[in-house]
């Protein structure tokens, strides 16, 4: 239980540092560095229930893209300012590196487990975000009523 404590710590110092990286503003630096330390409880929590990659990778994206678009409501501003350093935790930069070590020791069999591994977790990352976008463009056009397509081909009215 302390491991994990520390991991959501070390989460939330990640995703801040990377959202001063990012030139996220002041006021919004901290509810990014929350991003990221939620997304670690989510992964974290994931894990324990199940051991499939692909599950408790998507699972944990899909809580961090919905983060980010509730505080990109809320403040007012782009998704991508937490949705960004709140990824920061799933990224899998240790399989990567251990990916390319194997392959430039030749080591054939553990390289193609880590590139598999790797590709599987992107994989439920990517698509985590892509059903929550999905999902909150389609409440944004067809439950509240703005359509963006429509507004952007509309004529100017003619005057006479």
């Amino acid at each position: 239980m302390v491991e994990n404590t520390a991991l959501i710590i070390y989460s939330f110092f990640a995703s801040l540092g990377f959202g001063i990286v990012f030139r996220i503003e002041k006021n919004s630096l901290c509810f990014a560095g929350l991003g990221g330390a939620l997304t670690r409880c989510a992964y974290l929590l994931l894990l324990s229930i199940t051991d499939k990659t692909l599950i408790y990778s998507l699972f944990a994206a899909m809580a961090a893209a919905l983060y980010a678009e509730c505080m990109a409501t809320w403040k007012k501003v782009p998704s991508t300012l937490f949705l960004y350093p709140s990824i920061i935790p799933l990224v899998p930069g240790e399989l990567l590196y251990n990916t390319v070590v194997n392959f430039i020791l030749q080591d054939a069999p553990k390289m193609l487990y880590n590139a598999r591994e790797c590709a599987v977790r992107l994989a439920g990352i990517s698509v985590g975000f892509v059903l929550v976008s999905t999902f909150t463009y389609h409440k944004r056009v067809y439950y509240l009523g703005i359509n963006f397509v429509n507004h952007l081909f509309r004529r100017p009215d003619k005057k006479t």
